[in-house]
């Protein structure tokens, strides 16, 4: 139970939480059948035969939390099981067979099941969370002549290979670019003249889902321009070893989110199909930004989620054994509550946003930042209010504390994103 960890001489295995209690207390199960019940109707996939196991398989992660805290690869059997219960779907028009209606009426299935996965297992639910965000280019409906016949067919091929068991990822990054991908230096040569194949070369990083995805967006500068334009690369089946023109230069090693696969390659002609809308990659990334922000948020979310029913349960187990909490120790467990509800209320307030149509990404990437500095101010009083342990690989506390922290080191980090609530503040006053 959740005491245990402050017992001398525990055992892993007497640490594991009491999950189905844990997750019950988020009242995620009861939110996530909500939806499920509401975009039932007139959807052509059956988006509750998705949602339904999910609390379960949160249930499942979060009993063997001990162990996966401490892995640093993702396993593709995780992937496997979103598969199966047809997660990857949830990213797909209903016209082309998937659950995707609109950003206001799909947003809060999709956050919502990651708020509730998170809860298990952060690491492959963050980095699952970007296919969900990835394929926002493609949901663009039509684009201006002469380019619509081509991007109506890339459509058909991008969501018919998820149909096909396609995982998207993103590996957009590049060393010394601090986040920011217009500063990419990778560049695209062009197989022959007016062909959206391409031949990609130079070092990318953060990787989310290496070996697990089939294929990733970036960004590069095609020849003979100066912008960085949209493309994505099918990285299935391909050694890492260069032979193929991908090359391992440095495998994932956070200090959080340990097991996303997030790792760093440098690409030598390596195959690259450009976006069917060219030189329009500004629309076409806005088009997904906004799920994409919430979805990382909302995995946080439920990192938070989970740790504070975790020391609530530590609590309540403290005050049945008649023990009592010091002054500092109270002040901690009301300062991690407040600001809990200030992270819900967040969360909750960006998502009606979303659903009234309001497509604002100053809006989410202000709640992106907010839940970032609130989340890592959680963890931090509660690993203070239960003690030592917390800082030892005996308790899940300082674990989710690296983890909560990727909110606001990527995507994007710190830096980049106050530049950018700056200038959209600055924007919005004009």
């Amino acid at each position: 139970m959740l005491a245990s960890c402050m017992v001398v001489g525990v055992t892993r295995q007497s640490l594991e939480v009491d999950v189905s209690r844990a997750i019950h207390h988020a009242a995620l199960p009861h939110r996530l059948l909500a939806c499920a019940r509401l975009h039932h109707k007139g959807c052509s996939m059956h988006i509750a035969t998705i949602l339904e196991p999910i609390p379960q398989l949160a249930q499942t992660w979060a009993a063997a939390r001990a162990d996966r805290q401490q892995r640093t690869v993702a396993d593709p059997a995780d992937y496997a099981q979103l598969r199966r219960i047809g997660v990857p779907l949830l990213a797909v028009p209903v016209e082309f067979g998937g659950t995707w209606e609109s950003l206001a009426q799909s947003a809060r299935p999709i956050c919502t099941l990651l708020r509730t996965l998170a809860q298990g297992d952060p690491s492959i639910t963050l980095s699952s969370a970007m296919h969900h965000g990835v394929l926002g280019s493609w949901r663009i409906p039509s684009v201006p002549e002469p380019y619509n016949a081509a991007w109506q067919q890339q459509r058909q091929e991008v969501f018919q290979s998820v149909l096909d068991g396609a995982w998207w990822g993103t590996i957009v990054s590049e060393p010394g670019s601090g986040g920011d991908s217009s500063k990419t230096r990778a560049q695209c040569l062009p197989e022959r003249p007016g062909s959206l194949k391409y031949r990609m070369s130079g070092p990318k990083h953060f990787g989310s889902g290496s070996g697990l995805t089939s294929f990733m967006t970036t960004r590069a500068v095609p020849e003979g321009e100066t912008t960085p334009d949209l493309f994505f690369l099918e990285v299935r089946n391909h050694p890492w070893d260069g032979s193929t023109g991908m090359r391992l230069t440095a495998p994932w090693r956070g200090h959080g989110m340990r097991s996303t696969n997030s790792h760093a390659f440098e690409f030598a002609n390596f195959p690259a199909t450009r976006v069917a809308w060219p030189g329009h990659q500004a629309e076409i990334m806005a088009a997904g930004s906004s799920l994409g922000g919430m979805s990382f948020s909302s995995v946080i979310v439920g990192v938070v989620d989970a740790a504070m029913d975790y020391t609530r349960q530590w609590l309540k187990t403290r005050r049945q054994q008649g023990a009592r909490l010091s002054a500092y120790q109270q002040v901690e467990w009301t300062l991690a509550e407040q600001e809990a509800f200030l992270i819900e209320r967040a969360w909750e307030g960006t998502l009606q946003t979303l659903e009234q149509g309001q497509l604002n990404r100053r809006t989410v990437l202000m709640t992106k930042e907010c839940i970032a500095r609130l989340s890592e101010s959680v963890l931090s009083h509660l690993c203070t209010l239960t003690g030592g342990t917390a800082y030892t690989w005996y308790c899940p506390l300082g674990a989710w504390l690296q983890d909560v922290q990727a909110l606001g080191y990527l995507r994007p980090p710190w830096a980049l994103a106050f530049d950018n609530l700056y200038t959209m503040g600055i924007q919005e006053d004009a």
